[in-house]
């Protein structure tokens, strides 16, 4: 940013700290009481200057490099992403806990599979005044992992893709089998 002036400089500043909102900058750096209409042509004026343009593209790859570098640490891909919400969409709690004999009865997690470890947010343990223990396990939202799911698989659009699958599934017999693992007649 050496070549930048101060105002240019904190102009572009603000404009990446903000969500690269053009108007906010604007006003931020040169006037608070500009009008939308003044601010973002101004501003707009401003993201075409050259040595502005560079610096703020310089920017955005030293921001990709970074990201990059984290997505490849961490394994961040479409894959592992769909997986992780799949295994909180699909999850059972009788993956970690049952119920026998009236008592709930944790599972130790050396006994839980991958899939439903994962599936758990939170593990606490409290005793009160008396000594009673409690615990406590809690799960991702599943409704939030399966509305991802839904989303990503176009199922949120108003008109399905594939209206025989949807009333193949209405008309189906035994809805079950798929839980059991059986297939249908077709596939």
């Amino acid at each position: 940013m050496a070549n930048l002036t101060p105002k240019q400089r904190r102009f572009v500043e603000e404009y990446l700290s903000n969500g690269e909102n053009v108007v906010a900058a604007y006003r931020a750096v040169y006037s608070k009481a500009a009008n939308e209409k003044t601010a973002w042509t101004n501003g707009a004026r401003m993201l075409k200057s050259t040595r502005v343009a560079q610096v703020i593209h310089e920017a955005h790859q030293r921001a990709k490099k970074r990201t990059d570098k984290i997505m490849e640490r961490y394994a961040i891909t479409k894959e592992n992403v769909l997986r992780e919400f799949a295994r909180i969409g699909f999850s059972d709690v009788t993956d970690i806990v049952s119920v026998k004999d009236g008592q709930v009865v944790v599972k130790d997690t050396d006994d839980v599979s991958d899939d439903a470890r994962r599936a758990i947010s939170e593990i606490s343990e409290s005793i009160n005044e008396s000594g009673d223990r409690t615990i406590k396990v809690k799960s991702h939202s599943k409704i939030a992992a399966l509305t991802a799911l839904a989303k990503h698989l176009g199922l949120d659009k108003s008109d399905p893709q594939d209206d025989d699958a949807i009333d193949d599934m209405a008309n189906d017999q035994d809805p079950e089998r798929i839980d059991r693992g059986e297939k249908t007649t077709e596939g």
